[in-house]
């Protein structure tokens, strides 16, 4: 039951979610790169490239094609600086996972690069954090960019 309620969660195509955390700045999130390859919202179900969760949001990356490789990769979530300091989760797979807690100045720099144990070599994850502009913030809620992969598992 609990399957269908994810795969369900993740093919709706008009679900958008307030930022993750309790109040203050608001960043975009995005995986900019894996190992040096920028990232898309789509591909093949199978062959994901990588799972981002901050608090109860997940979603799911691949990587961009050659053909989108010179675009700029795109934001998976926003959430706000106590939510990213609390940490980000970036898995690979079951056996390769790193949980990240964000500090002020990867937040000032907009940037952070993870690195993952990997076979035959660590696996880089670069994320980039954009603060979302105030006005944006007071004129609408702040929403997800990921209607078909981003999940809420607090309703589970």
């Amino acid at each position: 039951m609990v399957f269908a309620v994810t795969l369900a969660g993740g093919f709706l195509g008009c679900a958008s979610f307030p930022a993750v955390g309790r109040g203050g700045p608001v960043y975009e999130v995005r995986v900019d790169s894996i190992d040096g390859i920028h990232t898309s919202l789509r591909g093949p179900a199978a062959h994901p490239a990588c799972i981002v969760q901050v608090g109860d949001r997940v979603a799911t990356v691949w990587l961009a094609s050659s053909a989108n490789a010179d675009r700029e990769s795109p934001v998976v979530f926003e959430a706000d600086a106590a939510a990213l300091k609390d940490g980000i989760v970036v898995e690979r797979s079951w056996n390769q996972a790193v949980a990240h807690n964000v500090t002020d100045a990867e937040l000032a720099a907009g940037a952070v690069v993870v690195s993952m144990p990997g076979v035959p070599h660590p696996i880089t994850v670069e994320l980039r954090f954009d603060p979302v502009s105030r006005l944006a913030v007071e004129t609408q809620t702040a929403r997800t960019t990921l209607p078909n992969t981003a999940r809420d598992s607090s309703s589970r």
